[in-house]
């Protein structure tokens, strides 16, 4: 992955990352069913762990 794709890849994860949370602080407050918020967590773990992957995977941000 170049550099530039990396660079919108981030960016989109970046915009999904702010409604998702905004989501979950719906469902802290108790607009949105409770539901909503652990499956959001559960998202954020597994994204977090994938970005963490891919990281040390090899390619390292200069």
């Amino acid at each position: 992955m170049s550099a530039m794709e990396r660079k919108t890849t981030y960016r989109f994860l970046l915009v999904l990352v702010l409604i998702l949370t905004v989501f979950y602080t719906l469902g802290l407050v108790g607009v949105v069913p409770f539901k909503v918020s652990y499956y959001i967590t559960i998202f954020m773990i597994v994204l977090f762990v994938l970005l963490r992957w891919d990281y040390h995977r090899g390619e390292r941000r200069e």
